[in-house]
């Protein structure tokens, strides 16, 4: 199924244009760019294939920008290994 382009106001334009040049993480630039792309007209099949995704991943992303803005295209804190060092043994 084909999805429509999103069609974003002047402070959103301008709030995707920071986050894709100046965004903390390379995953949020990258967001930020694809859903500008997908706003001028690229579609889903060529967005996922400029970054290497599945389209899934493509609509998630557009997705998450629909339903909470920029801020949504960060992703949370991720699960992983616990340190090995404790607080005290970093101090040294």
């Amino acid at each position: 199924m084909k999805l429509a382009p999103i069609l974003l106001e002047a402070d959103q334009i301008q709030a995707l244009e920071q986050a894709a040049a100046t965004g903390k993480h390379p995953r949020e630039r990258r967001r930020a760019q694809a859903v500008l792309s997908h706003s001028r007209g690229l579609t889903l099949q060529q967005l996922a294939a400029a970054y290497a995704v599945g389209r899934d991943t493509v609509r998630a992303w557009l997705t998450h920008f629909e339903q909470g803005g920029v801020a949504a295209l960060v992703e949370g804190p991720r699960s992983g290994r616990p340190p090995k060092l404790d607080a005290a043994a970093k101090k040294k």
